[in-house]
This record gives structure tokens, sequence and C-alpha cells, in this order.
């Protein structure tokens, strides 16, 4: 039993320290966003299904999308994507962070088709981020 726990430690171990230098190039560029034609039409608009997906071993929170006139003819719900006032800007995931291998995803209608792009975000890189990554690899 003792051994077993000092090799899940060294795993552990070696998964952060190998997670540490990937937390270095993480970035806003790390947010994908992806989305296809649902085929669905809603209140005379194709409906489109987003993918929002974080390609960091890190998590990212407060991930902010451009998206100055959005418009939807579906309502969007907002922890998920909330314009702010002048919207502008899109905040996903109500600020919570996107972690790899956990997409944030909601569907919207309208033509023409939406480019999100992303803007912003902070990089949290923690041990227990990364540790959460090989627990669940």
């Amino acid at each position: 039993m003792e051994v077993k726990l000092l090799m899940i430690f060294f795993a552990c171990l070696l998964s952060c320290i190998s997670n540490r230098g990937e937390a270095a190039s993480c970035s806003v560029e790390s947010i994908v966003v992806t989305q296809r034609a649902t085929g669905v039409w809603a209140h005379g608009q194709p409906e489109y299904a987003v993918t929002v997906s974080n390609t960091c071993g890190c998590a990212q929170s407060d991930v902010q999308l451009a998206c100055d006139g959005f418009k939807t003819t579906l309502s969007v719900d907002p922890s998920k994507l909330r314009q702010s006032d002048d919207g502008k800007l899109c905040l996903l995931n109500g600020g919570d962070p996107v972690v790899q291998g956990h997409d944030v995803t909601f569907s919207y209608a309208w033509m023409p088709k939406f480019e999100f792009t992303p803007v912003s975000s902070t990089v949290n890189c923690s041990i227990g981020d990364m540790m959460d990554g090989f627990v669940r690899s």
C-alpha cells in the first residue's frame, strides 16, 4: 500500500512539473471557439451550436469574447454567455473557469453566422488545477 501511494505521489509530481512549462504558454489564444449549423431553424433564422474549448492544461477564468453586434432569436443561458451593458463583449461561463476537457456550449439563431473572438482571460494555473487534470487523464 505504501509503495502504491508513493508511486501515485511521484506521478502527480511529474505531472505538475511537466504542466508547469505548459502554463507559460497558456493565453487567450488557448481559447478556441468552434460552431456548426444544427440544421434547425428558430424564428426564421438558422441555429448554430457553439463550443468553446480551452486547449491549455490550466484553467482560464473571466473569458471575454468579442461580440459587438451579436443578435439571436433564441435566448442564451446568461450563465454561459452574457453580453456586457455596451454589447461589445460577452462573458463566458459566468466568469467561472473554463477547464481543458470541459467545454462550454450554447446555441443561437441568426443569419449570418456570428464570429465570436476570444479577447481576454485570466490563466489560473495552480498545482490543484494540474493535479485535477492528472486525475481526469
